[in-house]
């Protein structure tokens, strides 16, 4: 009798333990969802607020079952974002366009695996308002790995090329639909190089921002929000906490050719603003891969000056224009190959 109890109580352990467990709601601020780019972490449980181009956090879960709140911050009547959905490296863009959006991923989770792994990036910009995380709701929540978490960081400054605008004209033609249809910043050049290089990304850019000239009647320069959460409204300051391994600087497509002196002065300064936040990082500044001819090889003289005007820059001069996507800005496919030569150079001046 004793041998049969002990059994039959081994059965139930067994069964017990076998049981997947059950769906749980997760905070968007759980310590296993890591946030990558600039936010601003409430004094709530939620996630982080995010208004950057390609500001992403990422996760593991198990199970075949996950359904994210997300928060969408309504600036106007039609306000929305998109977001690029990476799930076990299969991407999928979603529009956001409520105040609070529950999006399932039932039906794209290969049900042959156990742990699946999910990022969600940003691909529009801080000028459609911010995005946060609320709640996971899944079986069991966990940390994507300790290998992901100790990747480099890179982070590009620069304006609508790097923000990844106009460049997915695939769904939403150019001329059609609104701004911010045709963003994906996730397939930007500078996402793009940085997980060709296993290192995360950040993007401080603003579609029309320049270095001492922006376009579209904005009444902003990079140098006046480099500090900021929020870039396109100048709002939230940011704390620079965590360090990128390397800056990227492509500005001057909406300087256009000015004043040398004035122009080269100011990117002195700026890169004086960079260095003192990141006084380790590596500082490559780059030409427009937009510029016709004629700008690039003015940008190549001022990048050049600035260069021998500053300690520990360096410099890459794209080697040709790409114009493909909306508004002469480049697609989704051209930048995969300005990521290329970036990354070929990256690797070779290490």
């Amino acid at each position: 009798m004793k041998i049969f109890f002990l059994s039959f109580l081994t059965v139930l352990i067994i069964v017990a333990c076998s049981k997947p467990a059950k769906l749980q709601s997760y905070s968007g601020g759980d310590c296993n969802i890591e946030y990558v780019g600039r936010g601003e972490y409430t004094s709530d449980s939620l996630g982080v607020r995010q208004w950057a181009s390609g500001a992403y956090f990422s996760f593991a879960f198990e199970g075949n079952e996950c359904t994210l709140m997300i928060i969408n911050e309504i600036l106007y009547s039609g306000s929305f974002n998109y977001l690029e959905l990476v799930l076990d490296d299969k991407e999928s863009r979603i529009k956001v366009d409520s105040a609070i959006n529950t999006i399932s991923l039932d039906s794209l989770i290969d049900t042959s695996r156990n742990r699946h792994t999910l990022l969600v990036c940003r691909d529009t910009e801080s000028s459609h308002g911010y995005t946060q995380l609320a709640e996971v709701t899944t079986r069991n929540l966990q940390a994507w790995s300790p290998t992901d978490i100790e990747a480099p960081l890179i982070e590009f400054i620069g304006n609508s090329i790097t923000c990844g605008a106009e460049a997915y004209c695939d769904e939403v033609p150019y001329g059609t639909g609104n701004w911010g249809d045709r963003h994906r910043a996730y397939f930007a050049y500078g996402p793009r190089a940085a997980r060709m290089m296993n290192a995360k990304w950040m993007l401080t850019s603003v579609s029309g921002i320049g270095l001492i000239r922006s376009c579209c009647d904005m009444d902003i320069c990079m140098p006046m929000v480099y500090d900021k959460i929020d870039l396109r409204d100048n709002d939230i300051d940011y704390n620079f906490a965590i360090k990128p391994q390397t800056i990227c600087i492509c500005l001057g497509q909406n300087d256009g050719i000015q004043d040398s002196t004035a122009f080269c002065s100011a990117y002195v300064d700026f890169i004086g603003m960079v260095r003192e936040k990141n006084p380790e990082s590596r500082i490559v500044m780059l030409t427009s891969p937009m510029a016709d001819d004629t700008l690039r090889s003015w940008l190549m003289k001022m990048i050049l000056s600035v260069e021998s005007a500053t300690e520990g820059t360096e410099h890459y001069f794209f080697t040709r224009q790409w114009k493909n996507g909306g508004g002469d800005h480049p697609d989704c496919q051209e930048h995969e190959q300005i990521a290329l030569e970036l990354v070929a150079y990256l690797n070779r001046n290490q």
